[in-house]
């Protein structure tokens, strides 16, 4: 009886050292796995991509919070700025990616670089996104960024404060009026076109056209616009601000009329202009990038309609004009693809079409149709 009690303790003593054995065998394993896991982490390949935005006030204000890092820095994602045209994304501790910046002089431009593949994600005019889509270009609009921010600018003296008082000046010339535009298919020019249309007024892009009211002239970047009107190469300009507010601040022009102003009245206030568009392979490859920079523009966005007096002094010193000029401005920022914005995203639509703008893969299409092709929003929940 005592060997078979002596045997049993023997056993339960080797099951309970091995049992103590496999627990500590596990916990190693695990502790081994954690720790590998964290070095994965660590070692995960930091993506590099490029953004780009113009030197203006309808995108140029994404250059906010690489100046004020601590500001944004409190509310999670922010810029941490590596040189002037280099950042890192974080989330908190977290280096989501770095961000090389690339100036871009307009839309089109943006448009054009996005899809080369030479941009991942640009601020641009929601035409010249919804214009590379149509030539094919595999771009998405993300999110909305700001609305209103386009005015016509006449030189000094000529005192046109109503559509009617410019029409008539436009009808009483004995030559046609050039009308200069910064980008061929940026949101002041496709505005300015279609208002003089349904006006009644013969438009043309031919500059020996004797029989047209208006000619319109591709001045070539947004930094002509001014130059143009002080040496006669055009009568008039539409452009985006600050643009028109520093012709005016400048004397070198005045403005006639803002959007809110554009026939019919009203119809064009708070009307979409300027958007965050991301590649294909940007959406697909780096959800969470894109996810982090969407709630930074919205952050952004907020920051600006907030603080208008700081974004002044920090735009200012940026694009190099007075902080008067800049309190001019009626740009309102945000990031909600509201049913006012569908609205005015349909005009520019319809406006395309009707001007024989579309010619691929958007030309004829339903707005549903142009919707699924052009815009992703899941990284706006």
């Amino acid at each position: 009886m005592k060997k078979v009690i002596m045997a049993l303790i023997a056993t339960l003593t080797v099951c309970m050292f091995t049992g103590c054995g496999n627990s500590s065998a596990d916990a190693k394993k695990e502790d081994n796995a954690t720790q590998t896991n964290a070095k994965a982490e660590d070692n995960k390949e930091i993506p590099e991509l490029t953004m780009s935005w113009g030197n203006e006030l309808h995108t140029g204000v994404m250059s906010i919070p690489t100046k004020k890092v601590d500001e944004f820095k409190k509310q999670g994602v922010y810029l941490n700025p590596l040189s002037k045209d280099k950042f890192e994304l974080m989330d908190g501790e977290k280096k989501l990616a770095v961000l090389n910046f690339v100036p871009s002089k307009g839309g089109s431009e943006t448009a054009n670089l996005m899809s080369q593949n030479h941009v991942d994600y640009g601020f641009c005019s929601n035409t010249a996104i919804l214009s590379a889509v149509d030539n094919g270009s595999k771009l998405k609009i993300i999110s909305p960024f700001q609305s209103n921010g386009i005015a016509l600018v006449f030189p000094p003296g000529t005192n046109l404060k109503s559509w009617d008082e410019i029409k008539k000046h436009i009808q009483d010339k004995k030559e046609p009026l050039k009308l200069g535009y910064h980008s061929p298919v940026s949101g002041p020019r496709i505005v300015i076109e279609s208002v003089l249309k349904t006006q009644g007024l013969k438009v043309s892009e031919n500059p020996s056209d004797v029989d047209a009211d208006v000619i319109l002239v591709d001045l070539k970047g947004a930094s002509n616009l001014l130059p143009s009107l002080s040496s006669g190469q055009v009568d008039a300009w539409v452009g985006p601000s600050h643009h028109p507010e520093a012709a005016q601040d400048t004397k070198v022009g005045e403005i006639s009329l803002t959007l809110k102003d554009f026939p019919p009245v009203g119809s064009w206030d708070d009307f979409p202009c300027c958007v965050l568009a991301a590649t294909q392979n940007a959406i697909d490859k780096h959800p969470e990038v894109t996810k982090a920079l969407v709630k930074l523009v919205d952050e952004n966005s907020k920051y600006c309609n907030e603080n208008k007096e700081e974004v002044a002094k920090v735009m200012s010193e940026i694009i190099g004009v007075s902080q008067e000029a800049i309190k001019l401005c009626e740009i309102k920022y945000f990031t909600t693809p509201s049913d006012k914005w569908m609205n005015g995203i349909k005009v520019y639509v319809d406006a395309l079409n009707n001007m024989n703008k579309f010619s691929g893969e958007l030309k004829g299409k339903s707005f549903d149709e142009v919707k699924t092709k052009s815009f992703d929003f899941q990284f706006l929940k």
